[in-house]
């Protein structure tokens, strides 16, 4: 698994080794997941900005359904004319998510290799608080485990907390939909998509648990990658949401 992944470790672990002896291997993954969500910042600064064209466009939407109500084709083509005119995607992007998956992958794969480039893993060597980085939660020596409950500590809290927040920034939004559709006939398609983001808005939050399941099962170092990286869209996700607000207002 991740194999794909292996032209890249070479350098990737030369470089961690390196550097070792002034950076230990664990603050090097902690540093490297805070450069990687730093880098994608600006990506998802975008994505909120977008966000809120996204929803000044809804009256000229709404015209568009009205004028085209009855062929969908023409519908669906001046719907895509709109969104491609004002340089607004139709939907929200996860190219974020998509970067990010490849990144974890490497760390995973630089922590359970045995070998890289035909020579015995020097990472696996390393610890982080006395605990090998290599280490699971049911493998690690019991004297180590605290480590790995503590890591789960906080991604429980953490996940708590981005739960919560979703729950809120969904709410917010389906309130300001009802108060922009307020007094207008929903079309069926409409109240469709109405009905099926009720019941998302439901599971999306659950979700962010799904990080303790992983943070149980994957190496220390990987595992130390999901909470720092889970802790960073915590606090960014409240920091684009206040953007958002003030652009909304403008």
């Amino acid at each position: 698994m991740f194999r794909f992944l292996d032209p890249l470790l070479v350098p990737v672990h030369d470089l961690l080794a390196a550097i070792a002896p002034v950076i230990p291997a664990g603050v090097a993954v902690l540093l490297l997941t805070l450069l990687v969500r730093l880098a994608l910042h600006p990506l998802n600064r975008r994505t909120q900005h977008q966000a809120v064209r996204r929803r000044e466009l809804q009256p000229r939407l709404d015209e568009l359904r009205a004028t085209h109500k009855d062929d969908p084709k023409e519908l669906q083509k001046a719907t895509l004319d709109l969104h491609r005119e004002e340089g607004v995607p139709l939907a929200p992007g996860c190219l974020s998510a998509l970067i990010q998956l490849p990144v974890f992958s490497l760390v995973y794969r630089l922590f359970t290799a045995q070998e890289i480039g035909g020579e015995h893993n020097q990472l696996l060597d390393h610890t982080f608080l006395g605990t090998p980085l290599s280490a699971h939660l049911l493998t690690a020596d019991p004297g180590h485990r605290w480590v790995f409950l503590a890591l789960i500590g906080i991604t429980l809290v953490v996940a708590g907390f981005a739960a919560w927040q979703l729950r809120r920034h969904m709410a917010e939004d389906r309130a300001v939909n009802a108060v922009s559709s307020q007094g207008k006939e929903l079309s069926e398609q409409a109240q469709a998509m109405t009905g099926v983001m009720e019941q998302v808005s439901k599971v999306v939050p659950l979700m962010s648990f799904m990080t303790v399941m992983a943070v149980s099962s994957v190496p220390l170092a990987a595992g130390m990658y999901l909470v720092t990286s889970s802790t960073w869209g915590l606090l960014e996700r409240s920091s684009l949401r206040r953007i958002r607000h003030g652009l909304a207002r403008r």
